[in-house]
């Protein structure tokens, strides 16, 4: 059984995305300028899993309303919808779209919603809402669907929508914060099992990895060894309680007889910024889908490589979706031309597109590599897919599994 994964993303009028469809793969890297709509793409993903653990007001709320999550533009676009297409464990799909509309006074409605669930082997699921009412019935159940909640909440307390539910609302967008891992740290509620957005109860996610690790492949020393290989004689971090709070603290090898110990106050933003990249991939609660913003941020340039293994090795526990401007993040020997997209804008409005077929023959040729591309402003987006994207974005559409 293998694990599941988001095959496709079609986006329409969320910030300054106009229309976009975005096939993913295991790991895929979004490359491209500042500004031209990478981060907004990955928050796409975030709101959907916002939308479906809390409520869609919320999830507006903590993104500064309605307002600053639509589209502007000259017509005022007032509906912003998303599709995501899924491979499930079982070798079945999923296809699961909504659309919101704007009102009035910072308002919405859900103007429609649609879930097709077909296993590998056995019947097709599916339902359909439209403006609070089902159109299409999930047999022998009558559900009461809340003006801000969608009715694959509800719905996932049946067998046959629940892997879709987990699987949305297990995407953690991750923007990790050296100074949040350096600081005291409250203990965790959640009992170190997700690490947080920005990596504030890293402590208590090591603690678990750790009285874990001999369950779930050693992952403890694991994160030992790697960390080692990025931040020269560390070897080993471990939780470290002080009263009430809980820190961590790092050992390195001076060459004397015993190791030296450092609390996370005295270590670099490098070095905890790849502490917190290795807690994501192996927390003990594994992410359907780990999104993470330039992750080689304050780190080294010669680390870049190490850092990309980690993350390709980690999508045998998660998918991994990371933005870069790192030409060595892109040159890593692992990464694939296929896994590579790029973003632009233009007047405004983001592209999001594969590479062009041209860079590609490029890259497979040995012509020039990805990096080196990206530092003559060779990766670009192809136009004509974007185009043919907003010709063919159809929210609910088709849902065949092609």
């Amino acid at each position: 059984m293998s694990n599941p994964m988001l095959r496709q993303v079609q986006v329409r009028n969320y910030k300054n995305i106009a229309a976009c469809i975005v096939n993913l793969e295991r790991l895929t890297v979004l490359v491209g300028p500042n500004g031209a709509g990478k981060s907004n793409f990955v928050d796409a993903l975030s709101f959907v899993a916002d939308c479906l653990s809390h409520s869609i007001q919320l999830a507006f709320a903590n993104r500064g309303g309605i307002a600053a999550v639509r589209r502007k533009s000259g017509g005022h676009p007032t509906h912003i919808g998303l599709r995501l297409r899924l491979d499930l464990a079982d070798g079945g799909w999923a296809d699961y779209a909504f659309d919101l509309a704007a009102r009035p006074r910072e308002a919405f409605s859900i103007a429609r919603e649609r879930c097709v669930v077909q296993p590998f082997m056995g019947p097709r699921h599916e339902f359909e809402v439209e403006h609070g009412t089902f159109t299409r019935e999930v047999p022998g159940i009558r559900p009461q669907v809340q003006s801000d909640r969608l009715a694959l909440t509800v719905l996932s307390a049946t067998e046959e929508f629940r892997p879709v539910f987990d699987f949305l609302t297990g995407i953690r967008r991750y923007n990790l914060r050296p100074e949040r891992v350096r600081e005291l740290q409250d203990p965790d509620p959640g009992e170190g099992f997700v690490l947080l957005p920005d990596g504030s109860n890293a402590a208590a996610v090591l603690r678990r990895i750790k009285e874990e690790s001999a369950r779930n492949g050693h992952a403890y020393e694991r994160i030992c060894r790697l960390l080692g290989k990025v931040v020269s004689d560390t070897t080993s971090v471990l939780p470290k309680s002080l009263g009430q709070k809980e820190t961590l603290e790092f050992r390195q090898d001076v060459g004397q007889q015993h190791a030296w110990r450092f609390d996370a106050l005295n270590m670099s933003d490098g070095t905890l910024r790849v502490l917190g990249i290795l807690l994501a991939v192996y927390q003990s609660r594994p992410a359907a889908l780990i999104a993470i913003e330039e992750p080689e941020s304050t780190i080294h340039p010669a680390a870049a490589e190490i850092l990309m293994d980690i993350l390709i090795d980690g999508t045998e526990r998660s998918q991994v979706l990371i933005t870069t401007h790192s030409p060595d993040v892109l040159d890593n020997r692992r990464l694939l031309d296929g896994q590579i997209v790029a973003v632009e804008s233009a007047q405004g409005v983001a592209q999001i597109t594969p590479l062009t077929e041209t860079t590609r023959d490029v890259i497979r040729q040995r012509l020039y590599t990805a990096g080196e591309l990206l530092r003559q402003g060779e990766i670009q987006v192809d136009r004509d897919y974007a185009d043919q994207a907003t010709r063919q974005l159809d929210l609910f559409g088709s849902v065949e599994n092609t």
